[in-house]
């Protein structure tokens, strides 16, 4: 009795069955690699962030407000940031967070998530100057400076604290903040080099 062309002796696997199931255990084994490595990456991403500087907010001097309302600004932390606020200040981080509120959910975790990853360094701001306003607020500049994109961020601020409640609380409160100008070169990756 003759077999038939297309059929493959017993005990024996045809080549193209064989190819197949080839195929697919290096693609099990490719998965299961990405897996690992994709694990991996966000057990890394993970650390990274916890070593990110915390914020600290500190309302016991005028400087030390100041300080504290440009890093909440920084990272986007407005409920912080119109905790020590008042005025203008007040209103600006009420605004920003109502614009943060109106993006769309995936949008606005993705654009803070990115923003605390490129603001998330420690700022150190150098006082340059003082200036003591009616009503006992005080008019302070100086320069804030911090690591932004892997590079030395600089740059001028104005600040008019005031202070909160009873004359003598020692606590203070932002009521203006404007950024000056730039005093450093803008990061690689942004000036579109590698």
């Amino acid at each position: 009795m003759a077999t038939p062309k297309n059929t493959v002796p017993r005990g024996k696997v045809s080549t193209p069955l064989v190819l197949a199931m080839s195929s697919g255990m290096i693609t099990i084994g490719l998965v299961a690699a990405m897996g690992v490595s994709t694990a991996n990456q966000v057990e890394e991403e993970e650390v990274a962030r916890v070593q990110l500087a915390a914020l600290v907010l500190d309302d016991r001097s005028a400087e030390a407000v100041a300080e504290s309302f440009l890093d909440a600004w920084r990272r986007r932390s407005w409920d912080e940031a119109a905790g020590i606020s008042s005025g203008v200040a007040h209103e600006s981080a009420l605004q920003k967070k109502q614009i943060d509120a109106d993006m769309d959910e995936t949008d606005r975790v993705m654009a803070r998530q990115v923003w605390e990853r490129l603001a998330g360094a420690p700022l150190e701001v150098l006082f340059r100057g003082s200036e003591n306003l009616e009503g006992g607020a005080i008019a302070l500049d100086g320069v804030a400076a911090y690591d932004f994109m892997g590079a030395p961020y600089r740059r001028e601020v104005h600040w008019e604290v005031e202070p909160a409640g009873e004359p003598n609380t020692q606590l203070w409160r932002v009521r203006l903040m404007q950024n000056g100008e730039v005093l450093s070169d803008a990061p690689a990756l942004l000036r579109g080099e590698e």
